[in-house]
């Protein structure tokens, strides 16, 4: 299927270069392959879902849409995926392809979400929003105007770097993907596709309600890791926890600056505005439905999806990330042998690329736009020391060995921090308890 799909993604990619015409077409064409390349790497990094049947329920929400809007055209040329990316977002990427984040999906309550999810997404593609945005890119870039001050400012003895860094700014406020002129016309004609299905249009407002709160992570609560890594064999250290700069050296001037820059640059920016005007299209709104396709599958995919992020996370070497969800997934699940083994699989990770001087590569540093929680988190990983990150992972594990070690991902993490603990017959014990009762030995030690 993997094959297939790349295929018709190429075919694409070639059909929409041979059109290409104008002074600006080598420009452009050079855009239409960066996109390609960018879809290709999606695929081959397994970023992608292809399996038949988390694919097939998502088609058949779309089968709702386009069935009730006869009014769209090239649905043979359409591709929409979900894709493993944690983030809460779902993308057009302007040639066909829809990306609809699993980190998007499990946040939602129903498929009426889902569904103006993808009436939105498919508003962008059908209004060529992605294609307009790009052309527009083009011309400014390559304008008159534009190359003046460059070279205005190539002639700048003083503050060349921060009017450089202004003139990108600008440009990138002008042309992401998909501009905030572009959200609403997508958000009404999302509307007028939605209506036509049965799905309860009510929800539509729901999703952007959600959205607008997406910033945060779905489980977010104080993750308590005085308490999470403490045990009477190994108490937690507070300076642990200590932060070098509370403000990390910032101005006031500089802190209000970077907050309008980060509203600028929101994944889903203006959402009150956005529901505010949806909510005058919907005065003469008819009650419709939240379910139509399945919501049994709806329910058992968010609950896959919270560990395939997970997964995803680990093993795309986020693992400060991965780390930090997994705690927040342990606060309402304190006994889950899958998280608990993950947050030690984790521990593990960092202690070989802290030994590897090569811990930048995993983790995430601490910064005032990261959230507190997190940053909380990335502090104590900072200020760990090597010997001290296989402790708190083998005392974390051992406190928990006797209720998960039916799990086979927690086992493995166990044995693991026992051999970087330097405990060898404990590590042969699980060794062989491992190999009793996982015969298919997924792990080898």
């Amino acid at each position: 299927m993997q094959k297939q799909l790349l295929s018709t993604i190429k075919s694409r990619y070639e059909k929409d270069v041979s059109s290409l015409n104008g002074d600006n077409k080598k420009y452009i064409s050079q855009i239409f392959k960066d996109r390609f390349e960018y879809i290709r790497e999606r695929l081959e990094s397994n970023e992608i879902i292809t399996d038949p049947q988390v694919h097939n329920y998502l088609q058949q929400i779309v089968k709702e849409i386009l069935q009730k809007n006869a009014a769209l055209a090239e649905t043979n040329a359409l591709r929409i995926y979900f894709s493993r990316a944690w983030w809460a977002n779902a993308s057009s990427l302007g040639e066909g392809t829809i990306l609809f984040n699993i980190g998007l999906f499990h946040r939602l309550q129903n498929e009426a979400q889902v569904a103006f999810v993808l009436c939105h997404e498919l508003a962008h593609y059908y209004l060529d929003h992605g294609n307009k945005n790009i052309l527009q890119y083009v011309q400014t870039v390559y304008s008159d105007d534009f190359q003046k001050q460059l070279k205005s400012i190539s002639k700048t003895e003083y503050n060349r770097n921060a009017e450089i860094e202004k003139l990108a700014l600008n440009l990138g406020f002008r042309n992401r993907r998909h501009s905030r002129a572009d959200e609403k016309s997508a958000d009404s004609m999302a509307i007028v596709l939605m209506q036509n299905t049965g799905y309860d249009l009510g929800e539509a407002l729901s999703c952007l309600n959600i959205l607008d709160a997406s910033e945060k992570e779905k489980y977010y609560t104080p993750l308590m890791l005085e308490d999470v890594f403490n045990s009477t064999a190994y108490p937690f250290k507070k300076r642990w926890l200590e932060s070098n700069s509370l403000s990390f050296g910032e101005t006031e001037e500089e802190k209000e600056k970077r907050k309008v820059l980060a509203d600028s640059l929101k994944t889903h920016p203006d959402c009150a505005v956005r529901i505010e005007r949806i909510k005058n299209m919907l005065k003469e709104n008819k009650q419709g439905k939240k379910f139509i396709v399945d919501e049994k599958k709806f329910g058992s995919l968010q609950y896959l999806f919270d560990y395939e992020i997970l997964d995803y996370l680990y093993s795309s070497d986020r693992v400060s990330k991965c780390l930090y969800t997994a705690l927040q997934m342990l606060q309402l699940e304190t006994n889950n042998a899958y998280v608990i083994g993950m947050i030690g699989k984790c521990w593990n990770k960092i202690y070989a690329a802290q030994k590897n001087h090569e811990l930048g590569k995993i983790v995430d540093l601490p910064g005032p736009d990261v959230d507190e929680e997190y940053n909380k988190l990335l502090r104590m990983i900072q200020n760990l020391r090597l010997t001290e990150i296989a402790s708190v992972n083998y005392h974390f594990l051992e406190a928990r060995a006797e209720k998960c070690k039916q799990s086979e991902e927690f086992v493995a993490a166990l044995i693991k921090s026992k051999e970087l603990n330097d405990k060898p017959e404990e590590k042969q014990q699980w060794i062989n308890y491992y190999h009793s009762q996982f015969p298919k030995r997924k792990f080898s030690f």
